[in-house]
């Protein structure tokens, strides 16, 4: 019995060893290696220069133990596949050190029993997001449906981190079915000091291990970064507002989109900033493009910000054209501070200040910012009867209405300019009652007040659906619900030929 006992239980050991790691390094993961370091160089992190030799020096005796003994203070995860492809992780021996406002490579080190070529997924309820309210609309229009996917629709400040696999070349992407390969991770925190984050992996739905061993807990602490000065001026010196473009070599953007709040915009790579402010960045290299809207060349320079509390960088602006020497003047009449692509969680909208900076970063001398349905009743309090200005006369920013998600939608969206009062008689003040069903008193009550009207966009709301028109009209029509338009019901209502 006992022998029985012994055999079964080396049989097993056996069956199992055929799917442990090689104490020999596999020409193949030799060459992944190799990749890894090219990668880790390239992104400006790179092995020094010790290291390096002796991680060669391994991979040319083909020795695993050294390759290991190597590497192990770089790794932070080590994922293990079972032949079955469930998915368990514990936690490496790298030091669990991040940058605040910058991204911190890491090493996964995969254990492929399954030898799997399924992608290898990371995630974190800490990570993603921190804004919500994006429309679904918005996201397809500007090509961002990632940014609608992934948001939380109320906005969670506790996401903190973002954690995304490096998978350009000359890394692969997804695994190669080599039982032992190396990931590289990239982790972003906006915090500095202690904070733990969950992670879990999987190589597809349902294959994370029982008992929640596909998930671990790290306890990160986070350096802080270089307060960055920006000196910008137009090119004879005068102090200018600019349009950014913040890149690592990794082609990381700065700050990360996902963790963007006013006055920084997570749908657009670009920020704006004015000569003498600031942003925070981690001390590395770094392009940076720089504009100032159409009427601007964009200039792309290099540069490398020091490990210091702080740093000065000087931007100087060039145009190509001065329009206003030929009587000209530049502006956008259609500009939302809400709604669309803007978030409704944690403000609604964005606040005068944060269109001012955007306005003035593109060049513009008027911006109209219009308000129209979404959070109309919050965003209606930023409307003047005159043009709002700061410290510049030759840029103003103007609060009007667009007829859109309310009243005459319905008949064309139409922009109303330089009103004196946005309150339409009879309204309250609200953007659900009193409004007409049709443009035209909208638009004669825009001009009696010295207004200029006109229809947003072909694109959208101009066109007409006879079976929703019909519908619309019938609701609002049908006053006893028989589904008949009587004489008396339509004495009062404007309706088609």
């Amino acid at each position: 019995m006992k022998r029985w006992m012994v055999l079964v239980w080396l049989t097993g050991w056996l069956l199992h060893a055929e799917n442990l790691p090689a104490e020999t390094i596999p020409q193949p993961l030799a060459q992944q290696v190799r990749r890894l370091a090219h990668t880790m160089a390239f992104l400006g992190v790179p092995f020094h220069s010790d290291l390096s030799k002796n991680i060669e020096e391994a991979l040319q005796e083909g020795s695993m133990a050294d390759l290991d003994r190597l590497l192990e203070t770089r790794i932070l995860f080590h994922v293990t596949i079972n032949p079955e492809s469930k998915v368990s992780v514990q936690q490496g021996k790298a030091e669990p050190l991040l940058h605040q406002g910058g991204y911190r490579p890491f090493l996964v080190k995969v254990i492929n029993q399954a030898v799997t070529t399924a992608p290898l997924s990371v995630s974190s309820p800490q990570a993603g997001p921190v804004y919500g309210g994006m429309t679904a609309l918005s996201a397809r229009r500007m090509q961002r449906e990632a940014l609608h996917e992934l948001e939380d629709p109320l906005g969670n400040p506790e996401r903190f981190i973002d954690v995304t696999f490096y998978e350009q070349a000359p890394m692969t992407p997804g695994l190669s079915s080599l039982e032992v390969e190396f990931k590289l991770l990239w982790i972003y925190t906006h915090r500095s000091g202690l904070q733990e984050a969950t992670f879990t992996f999987d190589v597809g739905q349902g294959t994370q291990d029982i008992g929640f061993r596909a998930e671990i807990p790290i306890l990160f602490r986070a350096d802080a970064p270089v307060n960055l000065t920006l000196q910008i001026t137009e090119a004879d010196g005068t102090p200018s507002t600019a349009r950014l473009v913040f890149r690592d070599l990794a082609g990381h953007v700065f700050p990360p989109q996902a963790k963007r709040l006013a006055p920084d915009f997570y749908f657009q790579e670009q920020i704006y900033r004015h000569h003498g402010q600031h942003l925070s960045l981690p001390a590395g290299d770094y392009t940076l493009e720089s504009s100032r809207g159409p009427e601007y060349l964009v200039t792309s320079q290099n540069m490398t910000l020091p490990r210091a509390s702080s740093h000065t960088l000087d931007i100087t602006l060039h145009r190509w054209i001065q329009p206003s020497d030929y009587g000209f003047y530049s502006g956008d009449h259609h500009i939302h501070g809400a709604g669309c692509a803007h978030y409704t969680s944690p403000t609604q909208g964005v606040q005068p200040s944060d269109m001012y900076l955007q306005v003035r970063g593109e060049g513009l001398n008027v911006g109209c910012v219009l308000t129209w349905g979404p959070c109309f009743d919050f965003q209606r309090r930023f409307f003047s009867a005159k043009p709002l200005a700061w410290d510049d006369p030759f840029t103003l920013l103007k609060y009007d209405l667009e007829i859109s998600g309310f009243g005459s939608q319905a008949m064309g969206h139409v922009c109303l300019l330089n009103l004196k009062d946005q309150t339409y008689p009879g309204s309250n003040g609200t953007k659900d009652k009193g409004w007409p069903t049709w443009t035209t008193p909208v638009m004669r009550w825009a001009k009696s007040q010295g207004g200029v009207v006109g229809y947003a966009h072909s694109a959208s709301g101009l066109q007409i659906d006879p079976d929703r028109a019909a519908q619309r009209l019938m609701n609002t029509l049908d006053r006893n619900q028989d589904q008949l338009l009587t004489l008396e019901e339509t004495h009062q209502a404007l309706l088609p030929l």
